[in-house]
């Protein structure tokens, strides 16, 4: 009944004073609002488990070398594992790519899929809503070609034909059957909306050489087994296999991780957690400030607390209704926030569309958002709200009498708790602000980074060339070259071409022999960047050649194995001298028994960056060769086209040229240069602007606060400024009076904020692009922003003091 009472009392106070209502509640929304966006965002990556049944039985299966690196899974590793561990189980064997998919009167889709051992389905515990599962049967080489698609492409695809099974899917040019359907909702492991059982790959890829690692594996634990157990079973099999397969298995060993920790990866975990930290940081400001309001306002009802102690409340009753009344606060303030968070979830969903959020991070709000967001509002209350309530409760009765209410020893007590809170604002804002600077900083230095390449008009499409159709790298190439051919003919073509990565795509790591000096097997060479790429690349791309020449047609046959490189990589091992006509040699490891050819340097061109290396200035190393030199070449290839039409024209213009070279031949929605960069830059884009936002709102609430401060201290002491200007006082020492105190303040706030500052750096040094964690520049002007802020949030207040009438300021209580 008490309670009650006591909330009915707090409601009446907080609906009375409804200015100071409404600023506390703005201001905890912010913080709050935030906070529950932020933690909904880092729920769906980091907390939410996957949607599968028992999802932390699920553990990813690679490989680790002697270095602790990671490598992928071959499948003859694969079929020795699965044969012998004990700790797991079930096991599947991955291959996730994307596929060419075909169909009478449907235009050719590339879809996101992959091959899967045909127990896949069974070991993540997900049967199909329609149709049946894959056979052990399928997992013989030779099966027929059956496939499972998602309810996604059924529904997208297919319209939802409810008789889609048993009909006939076409895979490149092969033609297949579809058995089934899975579940709504149902992509794993990553976005994939078809899986194929592994007996229909083709015999090449079937039947690869044990080193041929570019795969994973799935698995699931036993009942009642840990990861740690399942990995020391697997490092055993390892063990054994190295001594059976010296030659391939040397160093190498299986290894298991929980599926979320191992795909997510360690920078990944970092980034969220300290965004978490950094928001944290966001509402420790707002209930700083909003302590400093209510020690204002405790100031004013001393009168009414001595009243209340004097008729027999006790310290823990002040106290209760205090507290009731902070927690009522900050739980209006959760509501306005919880409507704010939802607009920055949208936010943060749209711009995390189309760049490849794997399917189980959907960002809405569950029950442990609903539980974080009502735990935040409890303990936002009694953070702001204790402070005050005990510094009320401490009412010093017989002082308060006779002094009719003025502020006594308890003023002093508040004030010293102001300072303190202060200091915390002006330090925990700097902190953001920093974050924030550092952030932006890397940002710009990313955008305004000279690619090396011309992007105005020019549009990129990725596609799998199907490896039925052309089996052999000798295939490829010619269907490569045929793209060039027949592009160049299409009249709204200005130049196309085809490269095994696209600028800033990143690129082949291959070790680099020089002049024909050749390593000692097992040296560790410097590393280049190495891109196959078309006749016309450089044409298309707009990069000219410095000296030499560019590719011919005949180029990469035998005998005329050719290479152009950048000025980077020239000036590095040629020490500036004229590269053309020297040999290079690209390999993947000395220690490996490789068949490389010397490669002659044909061309000089400028730099072009590949590879994003935030930590490096200069453009990274690259060697271009023809795509008939590449026999290794991968089944994913880029079309690149300098287009005369505008965006819209330029995809029917790229689909209908591919139609002309291969009708079944699938490509990703064409992009410009530009949002290709774009995409390739989102994860900084947002961050940054998210840390953006939450500085503002730091420097925005800490000055609201400094405001506040400066005008309830020009209050406390409108009796002194009376007296001063009646005794001549120019305005000058009268505003000094309350900005040097600030000033103390703001000074140790700084102090203590930069070491902070410093510490946040060094945590996001690994996102941060050509900056440093303490970049003295950055820090400097954060500074010196803060102190601007400060000043000019002090200085309105303390010049309104120097405009009192002295008469009525004497006669002030």
């Amino acid at each position: 009944m008490d309670l009650f009472r006591d909330v009915r009392f707090a409601a009446r106070l907080l609906v009375k004073d409804r200015w100071f209502t409404l600023m506390a509640v703005v201001v905890l929304a912010l913080g709050i609002g935030a906070n529950n966006a932020v933690f909904t965002i880092v729920n769906a990556v980091l907390l939410r488990n996957l949607p599968l049944p028992k999802a932390e039985q699920i553990v990813f299966v690679g490989t680790k070398d002697s270095q602790n690196r990671d490598m992928g899974v071959s499948l003859r590793d694969f079929e020795d594992w699965q044969r012998s561990v004990k700790t797991l189980s079930a096991m599947s064997w991955v291959f996730s790519g994307s596929f060419n998919v075909g169909n009478e009167g449907l235009t050719p889709d590339l879809i996101p899929g992959c091959y899967v051992s045909a127990n896949f389905f069974r070991m993540l515990g997900v049967p199909p809503a329609r149709g049946r599962d894959f056979t052990p049967a399928e997992d013989t080489q030779g099966s027929p070609l059956v496939v499972m698609i998602s309810d996604t492409l059924w529904r997208h695809r297919y319209s939802g034909d409810s008789a889609i099974v048993g009909k006939t899917i076409r895979i490149g040019d092969l033609p297949g059957t579809i058995v089934g359907v899975m579940p709504e909702d149902m992509h794993f492991p990553f976005n994939a909306d078809l899986w194929i059982p592994i007996g229909a790959m083709t015999p090449a890829l079937y039947q690869q050489p044990r080193q041929a690692r570019g795969y994973f594996a799935v698995g699931r634990l036993a009942d009642g087994v840990r990861v740690e157990q399942s990995r020391s079973e697997l490092q055993a099999i390892g063990k054994r296999l190295s001594e059976q397969y010296p030659a391939t298995n040397r160093d190498l060993w299986p290894n298991a991780d929980p599926f979320l920790q191992r795909t997510l990866g360690p920078q990944i975990r970092l980034l969220f957690w300290s965004l978490l930290g950094a928001v944290g940081f966001v509402v420790l400001i707002a209930c700083s400030n909003v302590a400093n309001l209510l020690l204002a306002k405790a100031s004013r009802r001393s009168a009414e607390m001595s009243v209340r102690v004097a008729i027999g409340a006790s310290r823990w009753q002040i106290v209760r209704q205090l507290l009731i009344e902070s927690i009522l606060l900050a739980l209006i303030a959760g509501v306005v926030g919880l409507l704010l968070s939802i607009v920055g979830i949208r936010w943060f969903d749209s711009e995390a569309q189309n760049v490849g959020v794997p399917y189980w991070m959907v960002f809405t709000m569950d029950w442990r958002t609903f539980g974080f967001l009502l735990l935040l509002c409890l303990a936002t209350g009694v953070i702001f709200g204790l402070a005050p309530a005990l510094h009320a409760s401490k009412t010093n009765v017989n002082e308060m009498l006779k002094e009719g209410g003025r502020t006594g020893s308890g003023g002093v007590r508040a004030r010293r708790w102001t300072a303190a809170l202060i200091v915390v604002q002006v330090a925990l804002t700097l902190v953001l602000l920093a974050g924030s600077g550092l952030m932006l900083r890397s940002f710009l230095t990313m955008y305004r980074m000279d690619i090396g390449i011309q992007t105005a008009h020019l549009v990129t499409s990725g596609m799998i060339i199907p490896a039925r159709k052309y089996p052999g790298w000798e295939d490829r190439t010619r269907f490569l070259q045929a793209i060039d051919d027949h592009f160049a003919s299409i009249p709204g073509i200005e130049a196309a071409t085809t490269a095994s990565a696209i600028p800033f795509g990143g690129g082949a790591v291959r070790q680099i022999e020089v002049d024909g000096r050749a390593a000692t097997p097992g040296d560790r060479l410097p590393e280049v960047t190495m891109v196959s790429v078309g006749s016309r690349y450089f044409e298309t791309i707009g990069v000219p050649l410095v000296r030499g020449r560019s590719f011919t047609s005949e180029d990469g046959s035998v005998g005329r194995q050719v290479a152009i490189v950048n000025q980077r990589l020239a000036t590095a091992y040629f020490s500036g001298q004229d590269p053309i006509g020297r040999v290079i040699r690209l390999s993947q490891s000395t220690a490996r028994d490789e068949k490389v050819e010397w490669l002659t340097v044909v061309g000089l061109v400028s730099n072009v960056r590949q590879r994003n290396n935030n930590q490096e200035r200069e453009p990274d190393p690259v060697a271009y060769i023809p795509h008939r030199q590449n026999a290794g070449m991968a089944r994913s290839a880029n079309v690149l086209a300098k287009m005369r039409t505008g965006p819209p024209q330029a995809t029917r213009t790229l689909y209908e040229a591919m139609k002309g070279v291969d009708p079944d031949q699938a490509m990703t929605a064409p992009l410009t240069m530009d949002d290709a960069l774009a995409q390739n830059r989102w994860l900084l884009r947002v961050f940054t602007t998210m840390f953006m936002a939450f500085a503002g709102i730091a420097l925005v609430v800490a000055a609201v606060g400094l405001y506040a401060v400066t005008a309830y201290a020009v209050t406390q002491h409108t009796r002194e400024i009376g007296v001063r200007l009646a005794l001549g006082a120019q305005p000058g020492p009268v505003i000094w009076l309350f900005l040097r105190r600030s000033l103390g303040q703001l000074a140790i706030g700084v102090m203590i904020g930069l070491a902070a500052a410093v510490a946040l750096g060094r945590v996001l040094q690994s996102f941060l692009v050509q900056t440093s964690a303490h970049d003295p520049l950055t820090l400097l002007a954060i500074v010196v922003l803060l102190t601007v802020v400060a000043i000019a949030a002090c200085l309105g207040p303390a010049r309104r003091a120097t405009r009192l009438d002295p008469l009525m300021a004497l006669r002030h209580e």
